[in-house]
């Protein structure tokens, strides 16, 4: 168990994972009586504020003499507050810029502000890390790791040396600014068709030159840290996952194997039309609405708070930021949901989809996730939307066929990510990424219907690199609960709600803990296989 106390200064560390779509950021608050002062914010009254980072060197410093001084843990621990404080600050109009930035990405004020803000983060972040390393060798070490500062165990990850160096500290600043980049690209090619030739000739094609300018750096970064792969590094470093990129490879080996013959014959079904079928805002609202109350108890309590505070945006807008996503925004201790809708049908389940973030997000009061788990609520709330929500037949079939995409297509991108981190230096060109995708989408059964162009689409890709397989694993899991409720109504449910303010944040010791079968079990894609043919039967 894991105190909330001071989590913010903690996950500061993942901030380099910031926008990069669905369900990346679950930061959390750090004061448990900010929840007394604030309350229930709506989001048009929270205020953005420039960050002020005046203070964090002196905080980062008063820090760095209490642990070394080790024999007073109240000062420790005070000082330790208050950087956490402007820790807490920082994420909180960070989160605020780039919420308002996604809105309309023509806004030059928030462009501006969005980029002052990544820009600061590699401070903050070289900064959280120098204390968290200084905590672990400091002699309070062990009154520390009380479950009421930072939990049994914590600084096991910090024995060592620092990789905040010199010169990974610039690498990462590097990377931020090829990311802002990245953005501004996407702005650009907001009025674009991303299927067209005029697309893939201007925006597109500076797009993959962007791209192999990016996967050479975290080449760069995973070798400054020591590494000997950019997955391994990401692996680690970022996701903190309790599986190997080998145990992905073989996963994913196993999806091309089972799945993708499937899947190739999935386009011959009948259960796309609800995708074309028109649906407005209001339509998307009532069915999470409907949903939500069916499924009562906690879930119902997270949709009234987010209903009554503002604490979603989900209608169309021109220059709305083309993906999906939630965060929890610790100085007001809510989450607030993002979605960027298509006007149809699937808007339902991408609304669902977000809103089970948020509803694990309320009941854990923001605690810290690992990404698998976390995109384990989101998935499991759209299976289980199927089950409360009444004239759900069509969606149901829409959905499963999906989960049937999300298998492979996620996969493909996986494996791609993989294989290109891989690739000699030397090798990675433009032609050669392209070529590469290519190749894979033949072997995942797409390639007719791609072109070997269109990865530039994927934002997680440039934003997020090796995200995409918590989309399969948490996917696998979460149609589990799919599976409980149509064997036993209300069995999906409840383990989805027992779950809710679980702490563990390992993937594999959280299938465990709530009875489900680990994605990696040997035959388990084949299993699924079976699913799935039963399904479309």
């Amino acid at each position: 168990m894991k105190s909330i106390r001071f989590r913010v200064i903690a996950l500061i560390l993942s901030m380099a994972l910031l926008l990069g779509g669905c369900g990346v950021l679950d930061f959390s608050g750090y004061f448990d009586k900010l929840a007394d002062m604030f309350g229930p914010v709506s989001f048009d009254n929270m205020e953005y504020t420039r960050p002020d980072l005046s203070g964090l060197d002196g905080a980062l410093e008063a820090c760095l003499e209490s642990a070394a001084d080790g024999k007073d843990l109240d000062r420790l621990v005070g000082d330790i507050t208050t950087l956490n404080s402007i820790c807490s600050a920082f994420q909180t109009n960070y989160l605020l810029a780039f919420i308002h930035y996604s809105i309309d990405m023509s806004d030059t004020y928030w462009e501006t502000e969005y980029n002052y803000c990544a820009q600061q983060g590699t401070k903050v972040q070289a900064a959280v890390d120098e204390l968290m390393y200084a905590l672990a060798e400091c002699s309070l070490r062990g009154q520390l790791e009380a479950e009421e500062y930072f939990g049994e165990g914590y600084f096991d990850d910090y024995d060592g040396e620092s990789l905040w160096t010199e010169a990974f500290t610039a690498l990462m600043e590097q990377e931020t600014e090829l990311v802002n980049s990245y953005y501004e690209l996407s702005a650009q090619a907001l009025l674009m068709d991303p299927t067209s030739e005029e697309f893939f000739t201007t925006c597109g094609a500076q797009l993959q030159a962007l791209y192999v300018q990016m996967v050479k750096l975290r080449q760069q970064i995973a070798a400054e840290a020591g590494y000997g792969s950019y997955p391994e590094f990401a692996y680690e470093f970022y996701f903190d996952r309790d599986y190997t990129p080998e145990q992905a490879a073989t996963y994913l080996a196993d999806i091309r194997r089972e799945l993708v013959p499937l899947y190739e014959q999935l386009y011959l079904l009948d259960v796309w039309d609800e995708v074309y079928e028109p649906c407005d805002e209001g339509q998307t609202y009532r069915f999470v609405e409907r949903m939500a109350a069916a499924m009562g108890g906690t879930v119902r309590e997270a949709f009234e708070l987010m209903d009554s505070s503002g604490l979603y945006h989900i209608s169309y807008e021109e220059n709305k930021y083309d993906s999906s996503f939630e965060v929890f925004l610790p100085d007001y201790m809510v989450p607030f949901v993002f979605v960027n809708p298509t006007k149809t049908g699937q808007d339902k389940l991408t609304f669902a989809h977000e809103f089970g973030h948020f509803c694990s997000d309320y009941a854990s009061a923001g605690i810290e996730r690992n990404i698998d788990v976390a995109e384990f609520f989101s998935q499991g709330m759209e299976y289980l939307s199927l089950f409360y929500v009444d004239g759900t037949e069509d969606l149901k079939a829409l959905k499963l066929a999906d989960s049937l995409c999300v298998y492979v297509e996620q996969a493909a991108l996986a494996d791609f990510e993989n294989r290109v981190y891989r690739m000699d230096t030397d090798a990675l060109t433009v032609e050669s990424v392209q070529e590469l995708y290519g190749q894979i989408a033949d072997e995942y059964g797409f390639g007719d219907a791609a072109d070997s162009r269109s990865y530039v689409n994927i934002p997680h890709l440039f934003t997020s690199p090796m995200y995409v397989i918590s989309y399969v694993v948490s996917n696998d899991a979460a149609m589990q609960l799919y599976q409980m409720e149509s064997e036993k109504a209300g069995s999906g449910l409840d383990c989805y709600r027992g779950q809710l303010a679980v702490q563990h944040n390992d993937f594999l010791t959280f299938v465990k803990w709530a009875q489900l079968t680990s994605p990696f079990e040997p035959g388990h894609v084949k299993e699924m296989k079976s699913v799935f043919e039963e399904l479309f039967q």
